[in-house]
């Protein structure tokens, strides 16, 4: 490397120059390669097939016009990449000043692509202000671009540990790398094929390869997985402090939930399920922070191994005949009483694989029933987004609700169960009558009873009982305020 800053400013000229020159000459320098559909010829039961099919439908990575194929085989220019990254991750934040790279020119074809790669922290320069946008990049490079970008950090322990139990070529890892692509492997970024324990850090990366990096790195938790899990490179359960683990087994299933147990809270989650004596799951259990819960577009790097663990069970809650694994857990890092979570890991029996979805329940919790009387339970909760809406926590009352989950997703059917409904909007009437002749505080009780009488079709009836009983001197934005909220969380319509 050239530590000079005059030789380097001399360099990135002559460099900068050539390009100039060389896109007067031969014009296809500004023009990117030709790019044809998402189905290629040369990637047919190829080993990431499914994840370059996907990524080409999403116009995140492309083939060639001339010939209809992918090339899986063929290496990434650094431009290449940069250009992958923009499509990858359209909403990534800036977090520094563009820089103007001497060999960039802003008529070359990668120019947006690679000054907002380097914007994001994706990406930097090669050396300065030379970014070297030809040059093919390296499997350790591409794996450092993205953790950096998603701005991953290792939780398990430390960075040497947990390569050297993951890889067997470990040493090659280059000293400033070892960080980042020890928490890539953490979030399951790093997959190699096909020794899954050989990193091959500074070979070139293939086309193929960076796909599948890719797919790891925006595959939203409990999707179907893209990459063979087999080739996904995993870090050992051992590594770090002493783990605890729950297990819960039932016939030929077994699960298991293991964490670094921290007083009453769960670090460093992960869970491991196994069907007939294999292994088909093993992955962190990441709990959505705060701002996922009020943004729930956000991505993974929004969510966190870290929470309380309550409890783990195998049970047919759908009535298929095919047990779930259903892990209860508790953000730790949303604020006071909140939140409350359930995973569901249902069996995908044409992929042989788990998948999962997170039913989040607020600052509430739930009992299994079986209203039906027909071994397909239900899930007996309220609705914790009454909590503080229209009084302090200790005077806040829910409404009801029951939820079933049936193929692989929970469903909201109150509605269909009008006796429990309209027990609850009795009971919290009583306690809206006594408070009431107590000049206690009350409606809290009244917005709950509300949204049960909603749920039978009887608002009519209801909005004539609250405006009789309800005199307080500020009903008109009491009821102003309970009709929004009612239409805001589907209740009622506009």
């Amino acid at each position: 490397m050239i530590r000079s800053h005059r030789w380097q400013a001399i360099i990135g000229l002559l460099v900068a120059l050539g390009i100039i020159i060389g896109n007067s000459m031969f014009p296809g320098m500004n023009v990117p390669p030709a790019f044809a559909q998402a189905k290629f010829q040369d990637v047919k039961d190829h080993w990431a097939q499914g994840c370059i099919e996907e990524l080409a439908q999403k116009k995140i990575i492309s083939g060639y016009y001339e010939d209809g194929t992918f090339r899986p085989n063929r290496p990434v220019s650094r431009a290449e990449f940069a250009a992958m990254v923009r499509m990858a991750f359209p909403d990534a934040k800036t977090v520094r000043a563009p820089i103007d790279f001497a060999d960039i020119p802003t008529n070359y074809w990668g120019f947006k692509a690679i000054r907002e790669a380097y914007q994001t922290g994706f990406m930097s320069g090669y050396s300065g202000s030379i970014f070297n946008p030809t040059l093919n990049i390296t499997r350790w490079q591409a794996l450092v671009a993205l953790s950096s970008g998603l701005k991953y950090t290792p939780t398990t322990g430390p960075a040497a540990e947990i390569l050297d139990a993951t890889f067997e070529d470990a040493p090659q890892i280059p000293e400033l790398a070892r960080s980042a692509i020890a928490a890539a492997t953490e979030k399951q970024l790093v997959v190699n094929y096909p020794a899954v324990k050989q990193l091959e850090p500074t070979r070139n990366a293939t086309r193929a390869e960076v796909a599948t990096f890719f797919c790891q790195a925006i595959a939203k938790p409990g999707q179907t997985a893209l990459v063979p899990a087999e080739y996904i490179a995993q870090v050992p359960a051992n590594i770090g402090p002493p783990r605890t683990t729950e297990t819960s087994e039932s016939g030929k299933l077994r699960a298991e939930v293991s964490f670094v147990k921290e007083a009453e809270n769960a670090k460093n989650l992960r869970i491991k399920i196994i069907r007939d004596g294999k292994k088909l799951l093993e992955e962190p259990v990441l709990i959505p922070t705060r701002s996922l819960v009020d943004n729930p577009d956000q991505r993974a790097s929004e969510e966190i191994s870290e929470g309380r663990f309550l409890s783990l069970r195998i049970r047919d809650l759908d009535g298929d005949k095919e047990p779930e694994v259903l892990a209860d857990l508790v953000s730790t890092k949303s604020g006071v009483r909140c939140c409350n979570y359930s995973f569901i890991y249902r069996y995908d029996s044409a992929a042989n694989k788990y998948t999962h979805i997170k039913h989040f329940w607020g600052n509430v919790s739930y009992e299994i029933v079986d209203f039906g009387k027909n071994d397909i339970p239900e899930f007996k909760s309220q609705d914790g987004r009454f909590s503080e809406a229209f009084t302090n926590y200790a005077d806040s009352r829910f409404p009801l609700q029951v939820w079933q989950y049936r193929q692989g997703k929970m469903q909201d059917v109150s509605k269909q169960y009008p006796v429990e409904v309209y027990t609850n909007s009795a009971e919290l009437w009583l306690e809206s009558n006594k408070r009431l002749s107590e000049d206690g505080e009350v409606k809290g009780v009244l917005a709950a009873f509300m949204a049960n009488k909603y749920v039978m079709g009887q608002e009519a009836e209801g909005w004539q009982l609250l405006e009789k009983v309800y005199q307080g001197r500020d009903r008109t934005q009491f009821f102003g305020k309970l009709r929004e909220f009612l239409v805001s969380t589907g209740y009622a319509s506009k």
